[in-house]
């Protein structure tokens, strides 16, 4: 068996960022800000923060959040029709969304943090030579490109990896904290975070040591939802064309590329991000049953009609460095960030600074709950008790274990209220 003590040390200084939510965790302590952060932990940060951007401010991570909206208000609608005991964990079918899922399934690719994942050799032999394999898929009239990577790895095993934005996200966060942190180089964890730069050394060497050009191109090809195929597309186009910057590569992309809807309606990168951005907007703001506010704010200020690409701007300044990312952090802010000891930031009212903004609450809500009857932890335990038990006035109950929309009021029992919780019958089946 793998000794997995490299794993738990990575975990350890780790973060995470759950995409659709807008929240980061962090594994060290940030109340005092940046000014006590090591360079280590200011790359996790940036890591994570990464993530989010990629979230919020492409049409891939957009179109996924929103699908995941649907299926959240599809489980309340279900829960609220249901006639008899509902049993938890909570699993709802939601055809209505098949299709969607399936694009997102091929577009997503592998998810490389498996149960297995510290247990399974991650290092490429760069030795041997990474296959580009390509098919399709088709869901409804259209045909989605596939892309798989055979790779081999140091122990001689051979895998096939479905290339996707899962890997893209985590091979452009993995570069730009290695532009902080140079020693985060993740060396024993090639899968993910180093695959897209391997991938270059072997089919595009006359590119790959340009990190500040694979990041522009990673980015890129989240404007898609095919991020694989765009990907190599424009790795290729790079490679043909080494004298160009990536910054100039994605601008040739937005000015140049026509993306097709289902409808066969044709718009350029500008005209599909905008629509995706008021689409999204329409769909959270029906979800969290609130005004936008902090939301709204940031979702107009990434619009690429505003000629404003912050993500890769900064790596194309004379020099980049740690103060380039309170630059960005000044202009679109932190989303909600927390640690397990209970430290949390809560993104401020755009118009009133001394108030938390309130559809930011309305989505821990929102993300704490459906995780909780769809996903919930090993101790069925509410995922905002960290939080409750560290607040001003410490909400503590029984009912945190199992139902915490019984019992006194706390954060979470609004929006059970609100959703019709508490007028059901459950069953947990573990």
């Amino acid at each position: 068996m793998k000794d997995n003590k490299d794993f738990k040390d990575l975990k350890a200084m780790a973060g995470a960022y759950k995409p659709g939510f807008m929240q980061i965790k962090l594994t060290h302590q940030f109340q005092n800000g940046f000014g006590d952060f090591t360079i280590e932990q200011l790359g996790v940060f940036f890591h994570e923060y990464i993530h989010y951007l990629q979230n919020i401010s492409t049409p891939w991570g957009l179109y996924m959040s929103m699908v995941q909206y649907k299926t959240i208000s599809e489980t309340y609608a279900h829960i609220q029709s249901a006639d008899s005991k509902i049993e938890l964990p909570l699993k709802v079918s939601t055809p209505s969304l098949e299709r969607q899922w399936a694009i997102i399934n091929i577009g997503q690719g592998h998810y490389p943090f498996n149960i297995d994942y510290d247990q399974t050799c991650q290092i490429i032999d760069r030795t041997g030579q990474i296959k580009i394999h390509r098919t399709g898929e088709t869901i409804g009239e259209k045909t989605y490109p596939k892309i798989s990577l055979e790779i081999t790895f140091v122990d001689g095993t051979v895998r096939n990896i479905d290339l996707g934005a899962l890997i893209i996200n985590e091979s452009m966060a993995a570069m730009y904290q290695m532009m902080i942190d140079p020693n985060a180089s993740h060396e024993k964890y090639d899968l993910p975070y180093n695959l897209i730069q391997i991938l270059c050394e072997q089919h595009y060497p006359n590119i790959a040591h340009d990190r500040k050009k694979l990041i522009a191109i990673c980015y890129t090809s989240l404007f898609s939802l095919s991020p694989a195929q765009v990907l190599l597309e424009q790795l290729e186009n790079a490679s043909e064309n080494p004298d160009v910057s990536g910054l100039e590569l994605f601008n040739d992309f937005v000015r140049n590329a026509i993306i097709y809807d289902n409808r066969g309606k044709q718009s350029t990168v500008s005209e599909f991000m905008d629509g995706l951005i008021d689409n999204f907007k329409e769909i959270i703001s029906q979800l969290l049953n609130c005004e936008l506010d902090y939301i709204a704010d940031v979702l107009d200020k990434v619009r690429i009609s505003k000629r404003i690409v912050p993500l890769i701007s900064i790596v194309y300044a004379d020099e980049f460095n740690p103060s380039d990312i309170e630059t960005i952090i000044d202009i679109l802010g932190i989303p909600f960030t927390y640690n397990e000891n209970g430290e949390h930031f809560l993104p401020k009212s755009t118009k009133n600074p001394n108030r938390d903004s309130d559809d930011m609450l309305a989505l821990i809500a929102n993300s704490a709950l459906y995780n909780y009857i769809a996903h919930p932890n090993k101790y069925r335990c509410c995922p905002l008790r960290f939080m409750c038990l560290q607040s001003k006035f410490p909400v503590i109950k029984e009912e945190c274990f199992d139902y915490p929309w019984q019992g006194k009021e706390c954060p979470i029992t609004g929006l059970c209220e609100y959703i019709g919780l508490k007028k059901k019958e459950y069953q947990w089946t573990y």
